[in-house]
């Protein structure tokens, strides 16, 4: 069923779309705030490794000789940054001239990275370190790397990937993450307005282009490493439980920051699907949409982008997740003794079975 037949469709059977249109609007809120005990947080220590200073300070005019001392600075991440975002290709001999276009091209993103960024990096690292805590308090056979290190860079603008809870540029590292400057400039800043008149990004990508999105998007870059997430062939529902139980155990690592910032939605968008949460999930029921296995049909729902077509205008993209995490938390209210641990690795069509998710 694709897209045009699903809106097309009779109004009787999509009553519910009207109603969702009309009320997807509002502010956001935010998640807990509690502490982790002191006498449970673990020792955490964070580096931060400036790569993309390193790199740009590389001299054109000896870039063998410059090249030959970074890759020695940075033995793993050098050549991955090289071949895995930049895509060049360091043996082939057109390699340092392609260095030199990017080194030409990139340097006023890396010019606003030095400004916009660089003030925020050492909070960063603070909210990491709690984080992090969180997490192996949480999940005790996780063991941060240590020395944790933050290593900053900034690579091609459409290094933008889909990952389960969302879409966003940065990366796991083999020692700790890799902070994708040229994605948390702003959301104002003039080096985006190329892309967005391109096509190449688009406006709600671009709102979270934000410095704040970095801890989060380190976390879920870490959340995504510690539990794999793969989809094939598994029924709507349960690809929304299991975005869900990564998204919850998310909001638990990061208790002080805005639940619209995790998930990515406006604080209009968050708002509207609480408000409408009931309506949302009729949505679903009511068009047998729950044990959909059609890939092509399930991804209007459960795939980043600016809106949900069937919903309208004013909702937000991947609206599976948000009602993934509601079926979540239903479930992990109700049964306060089971842990974080045990949750993660709980059959998706168990904790929707047992949540008796039914909003009203």
């Amino acid at each position: 069923m694709d897209a045009i037949t699903f809106v097309d469709m009779s109004l009787n059977r999509f009553f519910l779309l009207g109603l969702i249109i009309v009320s997807l609007m509002g502010a956001g809120c935010n998640g807990s705030k509690t502490n982790l005990p002191e006498s449970e947080a673990i020792p955490v220590t964070i580096k931060i490794a400036r790569f993309e200073k390193d790199f740009f300070a590389v001299d054109t005019a000896q870039i063998d000789a410059q090249l030959t001392k970074l890759a020695l600075r940075y033995p793993v991440f050098f050549p991955s940054f090289l071949n895995a975002i930049i895509g060049i290709n360091p043996a082939d001999p057109q390699a340092a001239e392609a260095i030199k276009a990017f080194l030409k091209s990139y340097r006023p993103v890396y010019n606003s990275a030095q400004i916009k960024v660089e003030k925020a990096l050492p909070e960063m690292a603070n909210q990491l370190k709690k984080a992090l805590q969180w997490l192996h308090y949480l999940v005790p056979a996780y063991q941060p790397d240590s020395p944790f290190v933050i290593t900053t860079f900034i690579g091609p603008m459409d290094a933008y990937e889909s990952f389960s809870i969302g879409d966003y540029g940065d990366v796991r590292t083999d020692n700790g993450v890799g902070v994708a400057l040229q994605f948390h400039l702003g959301a104002d800043d003039p080096v985006y307005e190329s892309g967005l008149s391109s096509g190449m990004l688009y406006h709600y990508q671009v709102r979270r282009f934000t410095p704040e999105t970095m801890v989060v998007n380190a976390m879920k870059n870490i959340v995504e490493d510690l539990f794999p997430y793969t989809a094939a062939g598994k029924p709507l529902v349960e690809e929304m439980v299991e975005k869900g139980k990564r998204l919850y155990l998310l909001q638990k690592v990061l208790p002080d920051e805005d639940d619209s910032l995790l998930i990515g939605y406006t604080g209009t968008q968050l708002k509207g699907c609480k408000e409408n949460e009931a309506l949302i999930w009729q949505f679903f029921v009511k068009n047998d949409l729950l044990f959909s296995i059609d890939p092509s049909l399930n991804k209007s729902y459960i795939k980043d982008g600016p809106k949900t077509p069937e919903l309208g205008d004013y909702s937000p993209g991947n609206i599976g997740l948000f009602t993934g995490w509601q079926i979540v938390k239903t479930y992990m209210d109700q049964n306060e003794e089971v842990s974080i641990s045990e949750m993660m690795s709980m059959p998706a069509t168990k904790i929707f079975q047992a949540s008796g998710y039914k909003p009203r």
